[in-house]
């Protein structure tokens, strides 16, 4: 492997208002990260099946890969708007066979920050992840659900899933150590109705046995295969308790490490976090999530805020205004909430399983 790169500090943001820009792993009060971010969707073949997957079953079309050329031609389009920070979704990732040279273009391109979301199994060979790294990789979130292979297995329905995953997050993070990795190593859970209650000592697990720094929470987007599951969607109501009690553990046992939460409406949380700016600037993930663009292939409906390239069948849009616009609504307590204009909504796969009872105005 080459020398690991040099971490050189970002640029400070303009101002201080949740813009959904900052630098990942770092304290909520330091430099947030203003870099323009892209993720690049590489199709959705993927070596799991995990039940909540928003993909559902794929399409044939949808199996297949974005060719190389247009993969370059995406990075140099997106580099030339300014984009400093790429990442690669899938799907599963490391199923690119072209991921090395994509990931080496980006960084040719003047990307800083380069990141794949993956399931990390093909990571756990050194030969394999050591070519991301020497191309310019410089970060990964791990997508894991359970702390034990009986709740991770069960969940991505692939035996022998959650060994090969810890092993390669204890190289990962071997790695980090070594200098490599400057944007960090992350774990990913989706929150669920089959692992909410084992939060904390996945926390455990991720933070004390394998070294993991920075763990991220995202509840349950309903769609796909987790289309009106009741048993997967579990409510707000017996979710929140588990979070609350994983922020208490974040707050008190493990300051040196960052944690996150995604996908919660505010009114749903306790009035000690909402009303707290310091707490919902160092918990809430969207106070620190990039502002994100996305291009991905046209999936035919074309409808909502996506703008889609006629010649390259690329749709293209930005992800936060895609969720709060196209994939989550209001509910009627919305329309006289204070803090309307910080809550993106609620998932609209929840409100068809749910409705909206657990919701208020603040």
């Amino acid at each position: 492997m080459t020398d690991p790169p040099s971490d050189k500090p970002s640029a400070p943001a303009p101002s201080d208002k949740p813009v959904w820009e900052r630098r990942d792993n770092l304290h909520y009060n330091q430099i947030r990260d203003n870099r323009r971010n892209v993720e690049i969707n590489i199709g959705k073949a993927c070596n799991n099946r995990c039940v909540f997957c928003v993909d559902g079953v794929r399409k044939k079309e949808d199996r297949s890969y974005l060719p190389k050329e247009e993969m370059f031609a995406e990075i140099e389009r997106f580099a030339a708007s300014g984009h400093q920070s790429l990442g690669f979704l899938g799907g599963e990732p490391t199923t690119y066979r072209w991921l090395p040279e994509s990931v080496e273009h980006a960084r040719k391109h003047g990307f800083t920050r380069i990141v794949i979301a993956t399931n990390a199994t093909r990571l756990r060979k050194p030969e394999y992840a050591d070519r991301l790294l020497d191309a310019g990789l410089t970060r990964v979130t791990v997508s894991i659900h359970g702390h034990t292979a009986e709740l991770e297995d069960k969940q991505t329905r692939v035996p022998g899933n959650f060994d090969k995953k810890v092993v390669a997050l204890k190289y990962l993070v071997a790695q980090r150590a070594a200098g490599y990795l400057i944007d960090g190593v992350s774990v990913n859970i989706v929150l669920n109705g089959w692992n909410y209650r084992y939060l904390p000592k996945m926390m455990k697990f991720f933070y004390d046995s394998i070294g993991v720094q920075d763990i991220r929470v995202n509840f349950m987007r309903p769609e796909g295969y987790a289309e009106g599951n009741r048993e997967l969607s579990a409510p707000y109501t017996v979710v929140v308790p588990i979070m609350m009690k994983a922020i208490l553990l974040a707050e008190y046992h493990w300051k040196d490490k960052t944690f996150t939460f995604g996908g919660f409406p505010l009114c749903v949380l306790p009035r000690q976090l909402r009303d707290s700016d310091h707490l919902l600037k160092k918990y809430m993930g969207e106070y620190r999530d990039l502002s994100t663009d996305c291009s991905v292939r046209q999936d035919g409906n074309g409808v909502g805020i996506e703008q889609v390239d006629q010649k390259t069948q690329r749709s293209r849009f930005n992800w936060q205004e895609r969720k709060r616009y196209d994939l989550k609504s209001p509910v009627r307590a919305c329309g006289s909430c204070t803090r309307v204009e910080l809550c993106e909504g609620i998932w609209n796969g929840y409100l068809h399983i749910h409705g909206e009872g657990e919701f208020r105005s603040i």
